[in-house]
């Protein structure tokens, strides 16, 4: 009889034979051979939940909305697919009851000044999230604010202005004029002797809307040309000039027979530093006469005589010895009426005496250093330039600098500020309190930077400036606004300007400037000269971006 061993035997070999026969095990095996099903089974078991897992883990990583996305007041919220932006705000219905509101917003500068400063975020949301979360309430903002605002770390740093005018299009007509806001690279260009800068040889040779005459130098400082001193004076006094035949050949000493001066604008104008004391004839006591120094050259004794040493420093003889003179004002003593005393009444230029450097022992001034003739002004060091000059901006002609080297007809000049200025002494009585703004000229075939067809301003991409308006060089503060690179200037209120009464006056001075995201900006001053030649965009406060469109 089979024992119980056997009959347990005897199962487990049917039902292997069994399970061999449905699962098919190789023709020459045994069903030892024959797969068995739990060795697949258990494996994908534990790949679906490894799979379930990681879509689990991705659900809680990227949400469709991050936590905490519809808090009041904090984050810019763009949806995902129609990149709209929204923000969170909170309001009372009807009834009284606070309730929170999806508003879309119409730019980036509007969404900032209705948020936490310190929180502010952007964050991008699903728009099913967006649509059927919360009730969305109406579009607010300010139309035209900008989109993009330049960086906190740069947006009061300096920046170059200019401003540059170029012939018009037909006979007569105005002066074209754009103005340019540049960083970085772009001013690279308007920097540089060999693009177009002036250096101390070059002046711009203008006319303003009232038919008077300029001389601009490589500092933009302006200077009129009017070649009677006494009626010079006058003209600093306010008294106006009326054009003369010595002004004109003084013009011509100065700039050749063959400049024109190119017309520019009254804006243009009043970028530049204009100088309380005109260019003219510069007039040595007693020309003609014998001097008293015997040290002279014979060849040179007469006074209003020129000497020339071999390292090319010139000196005029004067009644009592020789000054140091510079090349500017001996470039007109050369040529104008002192010549012609010199010579007797001869038209002919007077021609510099050759000397040896050591030769010649000027006469010392105050400080025991060698004197200069007319070196200073009314009490402050002569503002006229010291190098002969050619007119850079004569265009029929070409001028030979770095960004006019052949003939055109519509070249560009343009007066540059680089942002800063400079205390020098003397400059106070010029009306310069907060310093002599540090500036330059420029002339090309074409405006610095490129600009687009039809508009009449270029800031650099990307950046900006939040600076003080004022109207004069003596004011320590001024209104507040910010440029970007729209091109357009920006008002940033400076008062209460918060959308809501809770706090008080002081906490909420400057406001915009804070919430724009400037806390620690330092807004440099900016003439209302230069800041006016930019278009005025809307009022960048608090109340109006908070006020729904449909109102």
């Amino acid at each position: 009889m089979a024992s119980r061993r056997d009959e347990l035997n005897a199962y487990s070999f049917a039902r292997k034979r069994t399970n061999a026969a449905f699962l098919k095990p190789l023709p020459n095996g045994s069903i030892e051979s024959a797969p068995k099903p739990l060795k697949a089974v258990v494996p994908s078991v534990v790949m679906g939940a490894l799979v379930c897992v990681g879509f689990g883990a991705y659900g809680i990583f990227k949400p469709v909305a991050p936590q905490g996305w519809d808090t009041v007041g904090v984050n810019v919220l763009v949806g995902d697919k129609s990149t709209t932006r929204y923000v969170v705000l909170q309001t009372k219905d009807a009834n009284g009851k606070t309730e929170k509101l999806l508003h879309p917003v119409l730019n980036l500068a509007s969404a900032r000044l209705l948020l936490d400063p310190t929180k502010f975020q952007v964050v991008k949301v699903k728009e099913s999230e967006l649509d059927g979360k919360m009730t969305h309430g109406a579009a607010v903002g300010i139309p035209y604010a900008p989109d993009r605002l330049p960086d906190a770390s740069g947006v009061d740093k300096p920046k170059t202005w200019a401003v540059c005018d170029r012939p018009g299009s037909g006979e007569n007509s105005k002066s074209q004029q754009a103005v340019f806001v540049l960083d970085g690279k772009d001013k690279q260009v308007i920097d540089d002797t060999r693009k177009g800068k002036l250096d101390f040889h070059q002046a711009l040779y203008v006319e303003d809307p009232d038919g008077v005459k300029w001389l601009v130098d490589h500092n933009g400082f302006a200077f009129q040309m009017i070649a009677d001193g006494g009626l010079a004076a006058d003209q600093k006094a306010g008294v106006k000039h009326t054009d003369t035949e010595a002004d004109r050949s003084l013009r011509r000493i100065i700039f050749g027979s063959q400049a024109e001066p190119q017309q520019v604008t009254a804006e243009f104008m009043n970028t530049l530093v204009k100088s309380p004391y005109p260019i003219s004839m510069p007039k040595v006591p007693n020309a003609g006469q014998t001097t008293t120094d015997s040290s002279v050259p014979a060849e040179a004794r007469k006074v209003g005589s020129i000497l020339q040493t071999s390292d090319g420093v010139k000196y005029v003889v004067v009644q009592d010895g020789v000054e140091q003179v510079s090349n500017f004002i001996s470039n007109l003593l050369e040529q104008g009426t002192n010549a012609a005393a010199v010579n007797g009444g001869s038209s002919a230029a007077l021609k510099p005496v050759q000397v040896a450097t050591g030769s010649v022992h000027p006469k010392p001034d105050a400080t025991n250093h060698p004197a200069t003739f007319m070196g200073t002004i009314m009490g402050i060091t002569n503002p006229w330039p010291t190098e002969t000059v050619t007119a850079a901006n004569d265009f029929a002609h070409g001028s030979q600098t770095g960004g006019l080297t052949s003939p055109t007809k519509d070249g560009v000049s343009c007066s540059v500020y680089k942002g800063t200025a400079t205390k020098y002494p003397g400059a106070e009585q010029l009306g310069f309190a907060n310093g002599v703004p540090d500036m330059t000229t420029w002339v090309g075939k074409d405006y610095p930077a490129k600009i687009a067809a039809g508009s009449t301003s270029y800031v650099t991409p990307g950046s900006g400036l939040l600076y003080q308006q004022v109207d004069t060089n003596s004011q320590k503060s001024g209104s507040l606004f910010l440029v970007t690179d729209t091109g357009l200037r920006y008002s940033v209120p400076v008062n209460n300007d918060s959308a809501t009464s809770s706090g008080s006056d002081k906490q909420e001075i400057g406001q915009a400037q804070l919430r724009l995201g400037y806390k620690d900006a330092h807004p440099p001053l900016l003439l209302s000269a230069w800041s006016k030649l930019l278009s005025a965009g809307p009022s960048l406060d608090v109340h109006t971006a908070s006020q729904p469109q449909a109102s």
